[in-house]
This record gives C-alpha cells, structure tokens and sequence, in this order.
C-alpha cells in the first residue's frame, strides 16, 4: 500500500504546449514558439511603450523578479486589441468532473498495485484533458470575443485563434514525476 501511494505521489499530469517544441515562423523572420503564443493568447498583450518602460525602470535598478517582468510584460492590455483568450484553464475547469474520474480509475489501479494500469489510466486523463483544451478553441462555451474587423478582414476568417491551427495541435499532455 505504502508503495502504491508512493507512486501515486510522485506523477503528475500537465497539459499544456511544451516550450521547447513547435516553432513558429514569422513574416518578419523572428521566431516565438506555440507555447509563448498562447501563453500572450490567454492573458493578452502590452504595448511596446509599456514593455519599454518596465525594462527602462529595470535597467536603472528597480527590482522585479522574472516571473513578475513576464507577467507584467505579457498581460493583457486594451491598448493593443488583443483580449484575453484562455485556453487551458478554462477547458480543464469545464472538464473536470471527467478528468477527476479518469484520474480516481488511475488511483484504483495504484492501490490495487497495478503499475501498468495505473500509468495507462494517467496517459488516459492527460489525452482526455489536451484533447478538452483542443477542442476549446471551437467550444462555444469559451466565451471569447470575436476577432475584429480588421483581423477577419486580414486572416479571412472570424475564428478567434485559428488561422493554420499549429498552436492548437501543439496541445498536448506529459506525466511528470514530481520534483
């Protein structure tokens, strides 16, 4: 028993865009990854104004940790038109009661000293999970504001976030050990 909740204890689930992987490439030939895409998608932009006057208060000694400077630097901003668009949290949120259950049938299965079962069961959440977040770019219930005009005008389509779909195939999920 005291194995099983061991190993229980020690996996985690993550859904999300790995960083590392799935480069975009930009027009203008810089690169930003699906990650740091949808990272801006889900919690809008600044401007470069804003961004410019944090790294002048940087450079002349204010004190920000990095977790802080990406936040304040990345967060939505009314100024640029681009509203918030969550992806991740808010699928996982409507999902969840099937989530948990996926993840209660991997605990069973742990209890029951059942290794392989139990981390087929973890691989089940976490496809059901990425697979929820995928969806969530169609789901109606996403709430998103509808692209503007001028984006429509440009992209040729209203869907809000899909152009050539590589962020939202990017999704995917990975089984961690706990650090």
């Amino acid at each position: 028993m005291k194995k099983a909740l061991k190993k229980m204890a020690s996996q985690e689930v993550y859904v999300g865009i790995p960083q590392n992987e799935n480069q975009r490439k930009a027009a203008d030939g810089n690169a930003i990854n699906n990650a740091e895409l949808l990272y801006i998608q889900t919690n809008g932009a600044r401007s470069s104004a804003m961004i410019t006057e944090m790294n002048t208060s940087q450079d002349s000694g204010a004190i920000y940790s990095k977790a802080h400077a990406l936040y304040v630097k990345s967060h939505g901003s009314p100024l640029m038109r681009i509203p918030p668009r969550p992806v991740i949290e808010p699928a996982i949120e409507a999902n969840k009661k099937r989530i948990g259950e996926l993840i209660g049938d991997a605990q069973k299965e742990a209890l029951q000293g059942n290794t392989e079962a139990f981390q087929e069961n973890l691989n089940k959440a976490g496809l059901y999970a990425a697979n929820c977040a995928k969806n969530w770019f169609t789901n109606p219930k996403n709430g998103w504001a509808p692209n503007a005009p001028s984006t429509i005008k440009q992209k040729g389509s209203d869907r809000p976030l899909i152009d050539t779909s590589s962020m939202q195939n990017a999704i995917t999920y990975v089984i961690r050990k706990k650090e």
